[in-house]
């Protein structure tokens, strides 16, 4: 799917970041000059779910366009990420491509990807139940040096494990490239309408990364958290809450996709090579 028409644009920084307003506002100022409609957020914390814009382009890192498909909430537009930050795997083009990638924008020639997203309610410790809506993943972990805690998975009736360590990570196949593949779970092509089960640091030898449809969505429960009271539920690595021995949290699929613009079908594994050296090998000179 390409990229329709653009005649408003949402441009999104981040003031606490050096050079970023300033950055932003320049690129609003020439494509105003241009003809457009343009408006700028700066604050990384405001909300942005009854914004009204033909794209949105973010300027930041990962972690940018992972919070402004959280703030979008359940109001998803075209996204393009430009990248400022170390690594910028989501994003779709370098700082210093910003002209080329407005360019392509404008002329409609980006491709719209539809990533899974999904809803992510944390229920119990004695709190009312939170609801984040997340794109990455759900990392359920042990608070810093408590011992090893137990999560147990579930989908209804159906154990799918229980895993004993450092806590388990629930990845999309857009987080697959994160902290699910630092911790040894499998890279997942990014149409793939799944998550990946992949425990952190188990203390038995039989707990592997598990791939299945995320469906009608399944269940963590918090069965013990060491020698702490309470361990830690972090979603897209930007929402952390305390839970405590009992805790339910329930993960489904959401009802919007990320709208995410990229240069085209093969940039997820261009970017691979590029940025991590995914699966290479030396190769003959010709």
């Amino acid at each position: 799917m390409t990229s329709s028409p653009i005649g408003r644009l949402l441009l999104l920084g981040d003031e606490r970041k050096g050079g970023s307003a300033a950055l932003v506002a320049g690129h609003a100022n020439r494509l105003r000059a241009a003809g457009l409609e343009v408006d700028v957020i700066v604050d990384r914390d405001e909300p942005l779910g009854e914004t009204r814009a033909d794209a949105v382009v973010v300027w930041g890192g990962d972690g940018s366009l992972l919070a402004a498909a959280r703030r979008m909430g359940r109001h998803q537009l075209p996204t393009l990420g430009i990248n400022r930050g170390r690594l910028g795997f989501l994003t779709s083009f370098e700082d210093e491509q910003s002209e080329l990638a407005l360019s392509l924008l404008l002329r409609g020639q980006l491709r719209e990807e539809q990533r899974l997203m999904f809803d992510c309610r944390i229920d119990g410790g004695g709190s009312p139940p939170a609801e984040v809506l997340g794109l990455n993943d759900v990392v359920v972990s042990r608070a810093g040096a408590g011992g090893m805690i137990l999560v147990r998975a579930r989908r209804g009736d159906a154990e799918l494990g229980s895993y004993r360590g450092d806590g388990v990570i629930v990845a999309t196949a857009t987080g697959s490239t994160a902290y699910s593949m630092a911790a040894g779970g499998p890279v997942l092509a990014p149409e793939l309408e799944a998550v990946v089960l992949t425990p952190l640091a188990s203390h038995s030898l039989s707990a592997r990364p598990l791939v299945l449809t995320l469906g009608t969505g399944f269940e963590l429960e918090v069965v013990e958290t060491g020698d702490m009271d309470y361990a830690y539920c972090i979603v897209d690595g930007q929402v952390q809450v305390k839970v405590a021995c009992g805790t339910r949290i329930r993960i489904a699929e959401a009802a919007v996709r990320f709208r995410h613009l990229v240069q085209g079908p093969r940039q997820f594994f261009d970017v691979l090579v590029a940025k991590f050296g995914f699966a290479g090998m030396a190769r003959a000179r010709p």
